[in-house]
């Protein structure tokens, strides 16, 4: 028997099937003890106990992640066979608070009605907890007619989760992560997949942008763009970029309760004056008030702008000019269009936003982020770090610009590409550099090759076995998982990967080099060795030239 152990957990008792497929669906295990406080209760090491506050002790330290768990039915029946893969929970509110201790599960039988005939007892004793005695996994794992592939899928899903929670908790430590390793290795999917893990799979809390050389300040942060101003004329306004559009969205995200109803109020007001047609009088004004290009308010003269109008009314210390303009739209707006009196509201860092920016050494850095590289350090997160950008002085307020505590930012590079600048030391400073291997990511190629899986890991393990000891190359010319993807269209014709997909790539790789084509078919034999054992390897290059 393995040091895996096997639990049996009831769910419910041994009647309630309906509670038992619920449980099979959320990968949660749901276990009662309600009338038991809950507390940190001692465990003495017994692994079939009778009193109820010591199977609450179990639970709490005796049951492991990485542990098998039997839902068990009547008459040494059970209803699935899962893993358990995150810690022992304690759930108040829900609307299952009958049942609120908790375990998260990956299912790793079907849902059914299995006899247990290997389990070495006659019936299921009278507890909610308690160890199984299997004599050996493979009769468990015959009892719930399970095929040893499926363990091995379950093994690879958990390696693949714990991997990506591993990178997720240095991305909370660092703040800016870059991902770099060699072409192919699945960089931007685990990229996506860890910004999927930090924001719950919230897409609206995720950005995406890809770097390349035309790529400039006015993409990213904020420029003068093009835009039509109705008359058919053409007119250069400010519009801020992708990243800082992505912030703001991730500020406003911070903010729970208070009163705001500005936005809405200021639509009414618009609307109206546009009803208008240039002919609405304000209260305190003799003169006729109409609408600009921009959509703010013209008295004649001056302009009271919607943004400054927003300042007034959020109480906050201005030097506005033409203020009496602004004061007499604010008070009209409460007057007629409902607008209520602003209460703050209060700021909540929890809800965290990722940024991926794909390529990221394909663009010049340093010119795409401008003085953001100042507010981008981890240190400097949030109000602290704030700066007036490059085209502050046609803003409409004097606010800054900062990057929210909210915001983390992931890059993806291939460090090896010889047509891009690498980062420049100062930036580099502000971001931590983890390598994504080819052998880390070789679970992206489970289930999605019908079968041919084992055999593209071997060619591939064996193909960078032979690369890396070539005298010019090193394990950052590595061949990614992701190249065999491609054997799908190619109708799993492993010759056609080499020679239209592999072999190009390699020749680049070698192009100049020594015995260019001495070292190309040295990769090739170890492409078309099929079996476990990798090439008996000789570093290739420089080594004879003294024989010559």
């Amino acid at each position: 028997m393995s040091n895996i152990r096997v639990w049996k957990i009831s769910v419910g008792g041994t009647n309630n099937t309906k509670l038992h497929e619920k449980s099979f669906k959320d990968n949660v295990l749901y276990i009662g003890f309600n009338n038991i406080e809950e507390k940190n209760y001692p465990y003495n090491g017994e692994e079939r106990p009778r009193k109820q506050e010591n199977q609450v002790a179990l639970l709490q330290h005796g049951v492991s992640i990485g542990d098998l768990v039997v839902v068990p039915r009547r008459n040494l029946r059970a209803s699935f066979l899962a893993k358990i893969i995150g810690p022992y929970q304690y759930v108040e509110d829900s609307e299952f608070e009958v049942f609120p201790r908790r375990f998260e599960i990956i299912p790793i039988s079907k849902f059914g009605d299995f006899q247990l005939n290997s389990l070495e007892t006659k019936k299921w004793d009278n507890t909610t907890v308690s160890a199984l005695p299997y004599s050996s996994l493979d009769e468990l794992y015959v009892d719930f007619n399970i095929e040893k592939d499926k363990i091995s899928d379950v093994q690879n899903e958990e390696n693949a989760s714990e991997n990506i929670n591993e990178y997720k908790n240095i991305l909370l430590q660092s703040k800016n992560l870059i991902l770099r390793g060699a072409p192919g290795t699945g960089k931007t999917y685990l990229a996506k997949e860890i910004a999927k893990e930090l924001t719950g799979g919230n897409e609206d809390q995720i950005g995406f942008v890809q770097f390349h050389p035309s790529y400039d300040y006015t993409d990213f942060v904020e420029g003068l763009r093009p835009v039509s101003n109705g008359d058919g004329a053409i007119e250069f306004k400010l519009q801020d970029g992708i990243f800082k559009q992505f912030c703001q969205k991730a500020k406003e995200a911070q903010k729970t309760g208070g009163q705001d109803n500005f936005d809405e109020a200021w639509a009414k007001l618009t609307d109206a004056i546009n009803e208008k047609q240039g002919q609405y009088f304000f209260p305190r004004s003799s003169v006729p008030a109409s609408l600009n290009s921009q959509g703010n308010v013209k008295f004649d003269s001056p302009v009271a702008t919607k943004e400054k109008v927003y300042l007034l009314y959020k109480g906050e210390d201005t030097n506005l000019k033409y203020e009496t303009y602004q004061n007499i739209v604010l008070d009209h707006m409460k007057e007629s269009y409902g607008l209520c009196d602003y209460v703050s509201p209060t700021i909540d860092t929890d809800k965290k936003f990722v940024f991926i920016i794909d390529e990221i050494n394909r663009g010049e850095i340093s010119k795409i982020f401008g003085e953001l590289f100042f507010s981008i350090d981890p240190g400097y997160r949030g109000e602290k770090g704030s700066v007036s950008t490059q085209y502050a002085n046609l803003h409409e307020t004097d606010e800054k610009f900062y990057i929210p505590e909210n915001v983390y930012i992931i890059g993806t590079m291939n460090d090896i590409d010889r047509s891009v600048d690498t980062f420049d030391f100062a930036m580099r400073r502000r971001f931590r550099f983890v390598e994504v291997t080819a052998e880390s990511q070789l679970y992206i190629l489970d289930k999605k090759l019908d079968g041919h899986e084992e055999e593209a890991k071997k060619r591939l393990r064996n193909l960078n076995a032979a690369i890396k000891n070539v005298q010019e190359l090193n394990s950052h010319y590595h061949i990614g998982p992701s190249y065999f993807h491609n054997l799908k269209e190619l109708d799993y014709d492993f010759e056609l990967l080499w020679s239209d997909y592999l072999k190009p790539l390699l020749e680049d790789y070698l192009r100049g080099s020594y015995e260019e084509a001495e070292t190309l078919d040295t990769l090739k034999k170890a492409f078309d060795l099929t079996n476990n054992e990798q090439t008996d390897q000789q570093e290739t290059g420089d080594n004879d030239a003294d024989n010559r």
